[in-house]
């Protein structure tokens, strides 16, 4: 339980929210033991709306080295990062919220649900290539280049 217990901490801490060990229901770490390295940790809360508050706040984390990621499905997975990078003079922005995908279309204001009808497209569009890089800013490139 000192996982638990030590995630529990820190989110309280950093993200000013009252959590206590109770609020967890499951954390374990993720992947092989090796010296030295962080290893990612997967938390399941007891409520909902604790996992609702945590994302919500999770920006509040930009700078310290902690991340919060939803832990999608690998298809889901896989049509976000379709998202992100196939077609990045079309997509101004896409992101997860309680598994679900949402998009921002450049020149358009509203935020679109992504329906699972759509993620066939997606994954269809080929991947971009070496040679073929759009000189537009990714969301990749434009979060790694805020941390400098």
């Amino acid at each position: 339980m000192a996982v638990a217990a030590d995630t529990v901490t820190l989110l309280s801490q950093k993200l000013g929210l009252k959590l206590e060990s109770t609020d967890v229901d499951v954390a374990h770490r993720l992947g092989k033991y090796t010296p030295n390295k962080n290893r990612p940790v997967i938390v399941k809360s007891v409520r909902g709306q604790t996992t609702i508050d945590i994302m919500q706040r999770a920006k509040l984390l930009k700078g310290t080295g902690v991340f919060i990621s939803e832990d999608l499905t690998k298809i889901t997975a896989e049509v976000l990062s379709s998202l992100r990078l196939k077609e990045p003079e079309l997509v101004e922005r896409a992101w997860s919220r309680n598994g679900k995908l949402f998009v921002r279309y450049r020149g358009q204001d509203r935020n679109q649900l992504v329906s699972f009808d759509n993620y066939k497209l997606w994954l269809a569009k080929p991947w971009p290539n070496k040679n073929n890089v759009t000189t537009r800013t990714t969301y990749a490139r434009k979060v790694s280049e805020s941390n400098n």
